[in-house]
């Protein structure tokens, strides 16, 4: 291991623009390698790196652009257009993030349910951290008939695969499902096991916000965080 060598070969592959490179500097000066901190570098790097198509850095420049800090005021309008970009080139969690922007009408996109599930269903089936959320969002399309046409069977078979993908509010809404035999037979045993696995890992004097987020599968709610 050489930090030294790796980082002169990177200035130099990112001076003749390779974007890889320029998201490696980034990546440097945001303090990730423990070596240096400089921000204003760290910003002008990632922003190169996007702008020459670096799909990694453009989820990094759309995230900081939605979560906003002292030093980047928050603009969803540019967060949207990062995002939209890295999932036009196969970056799952972004596309994750374009439906929530078309699902809410976020940054100035015009709301279209439509759009928003398309996403989702493309995002449900891939291997990443964000699938089971995707995949509960399908669940509330088709128990509601937003974007797709209503079908509680389809909804429920979301709805399971997100809950046993470990997705708390899925796991909720199933128990809710099974407590009321709600598109499923009614079982308390099960709607207490799905309970029970919702509030894992949830501190108990939290655990009152867990159940707030308990809402009808067609109630608005934010854009989630990652």
């Amino acid at each position: 291991m050489d930090r030294e060598r790796a980082f002169e070969l990177f200035t130099s592959s990112a001076a003749q623009g390779f974007a890889k490179a320029e998201y490696e500097l980034a990546n440097h000066y945001r303090g990730r390698t423990g070596r240096a901190l400089d921000l204003d570098m760290a910003s002008s790097y990632l922003e190169r790196s996007a702008r020459h198509g670096y799909v990694p850095a453009q989820v990094d420049l759309g995230f900081v652009y939605f979560n906003g800090s002292g030093r980047t005021p928050k603009d969803l309008v540019r967060s949207f257009h990062w995002f939209k970009r890295a999932a036009d080139g196969g970056a799952v969690i972004a596309q994750c993030m374009v439906a929530d922007f078309y699902r809410q009408g976020l940054g100035g996109v015009e709301r279209n349910p439509r759009e928003a599930f398309r996403w989702y269903r493309l995002s449900a089936t891939r291997a990443d951290r964000c699938a089971a959320k995707s995949q509960y969002e399908l669940y509330a399309s088709y128990a509601s008939g937003s974007g797709v046409r209503k079908d509680l069977p389809t909804a429920m078979d979301w709805l399971k695969r997100a809950a046993e993908a470990g997705n708390p509010q899925a796991q909720r809404a199933l128990s809710r499902a099974y407590e009321n035999g709600a598109g499923v037979p009614r079982d308390p045993v099960l709607a207490r096991m799905w309970l029970r696995k919702s509030r894992e890992g949830v501190a108990p004097h939290d655990d009152h916000e867990h159940e707030d987020e308990s809402k009808p599968a067609h109630a608005p709610r934010p854009a989630h965080a990652h």
